[in-house]
């Protein structure tokens, strides 16, 4: 049974072993165990790298009762007895450092871009669908060594309501998940949804200095370690959800704010698609936000590593998306332009 937490409670990632108990008869096979506990590190560590296991905290992001959300989105490779694939990360993705010359003017244009979207706006009866294309990391740890292995770029579709309530992934390329697709409701006499639902976006403020501090979430500017959660922060917003125009562009304002944020002016998506990045370099990997060369609209994101990590060289690419289409449907597994999966 999944224990409810206030929202504005942090999530200490020592305590991630109680988030999956090993009970007898009711545990996963200690391969997929282990997986699943990695992956909950791995997301968690996206947003806090260099935070030591026994004393590491962080806004409630995550929290317990959304794990089960948290398992859908990491990307996972389960051993299913046959072999462990161990095709290796997408590599070649520069590492020139990012430079802070021009970077108001291109946030501007960034905003301004947003700010030009169509709006979507669902009923609380509604979805958000979100179709993109996504890579992730797992641990592999035969042989007794360790070493993170990412998985290919494959598709990936989230329905999520409003409230952040109900929810359905399909997303037959991960080998964890269900073939057909998972639903992952929250119960809402004992659980609460995370602060990225549309909702809660929808709520904050659009002055970017005010955003500024709520994305700190009490953390100080400044703080290596809040400088990298607050962008990462805009980062999971900018993957799965969708925001008015005037609060899209207010985040990358707020974001061009964050001590630490550069622009690389020549880079591509992971579909080849020519760009620029805003990014955000933390103690052993590098945040990444790609943008449309010309248009500057927001193609997708990534996180490269700066540092060798169980593994990896400097440059691989751990973790990737690329949005293909935002829309409101009507009801889960309903596709845009009508038709269901």
């Amino acid at each position: 049974m999944r224990t409810s937490r206030r929202p504005q409670e942090p999530l200490d990632l020592a305590d991630f072993d109680l988030l999956l108990p090993r009970q007898p008869g009711t545990a996963l096979p200690e391969a997929r165990q282990d997986l699943l506990e990695d992956a909950l590190w791995a997301e968690a560590h996206r947003t806090a790298p260099d935070a030591p296991r026994a004393r590491a905290r962080r806004t409630a992001w995550i929290a317990l009762p959304v794990a089960a959300a948290v398992i859908g989105c990491a990307v996972v490779v389960v051993p299913d007895g046959s072999g462990t694939d161990t095709r290796s990360p997408r590599a070649g993705v520069s590492l020139e450092a990012g430079t802070a010359a021009g970077l108001p003017a291109t946030v501007d244009r960034i905003s301004l871009a947003a700010a030009r979207q169509p709006a979507l706006e669902p009923r609380q009866d509604q979805y958000i669908y979100v179709e993109s294309k996504v890579t992730g990391g797992w641990v592999d740890r035969t042989g007794g060594k360790e070493r993170l292995v990412v998985s290919p770029l494959h598709s990936r579709q989230v329905w999520r309501s409003p409230d952040g309530l109900k929810s359905f992934i399909y997303e037959p390329d991960h080998t964890f998940m269900d073939r057909n697709g998972e639903d992952l409701d929250l119960d809402p006499a004992r659980e609460v949804p995370d602060r990225g639902s549309y909702n809660s976006v929808k709520a904050l403020p659009t002055d970017p200095g005010v955003l500024l501090e709520n994305l700190y979430q009490g953390g100080r500017m400044g703080d290596p370690q809040a400088d990298w959660t607050a962008f990462g922060e805009v980062g999971r917003l900018l993957e799965e959800q969708i925001a008015t125009p005037e609060i899209s562009a207010a985040l990358f304002k707020a974001a061009a704010g964050i001590p630490g944020v550069t622009l690389m002016d020549r880079t591509t998506d992971a579909t080849g698609r020519a760009g620029i990045a805003l990014t955000h370099t933390g103690p052993d990997r590098r945040q990444e936000w790609i943008f449309d060369r010309n248009t500057y609209e927001y193609l997708g994101q990534r996180e490269v590593l700066v540092k060798p990590y169980r593994g990896l060289e400097p440059g691989a690419v751990t973790h990737e998306t690329v949005v293909v289409k935002r829309a409101v449907v009507d009801a889960k597994k309903e596709l845009p332009g009508g038709g269901t999966l």
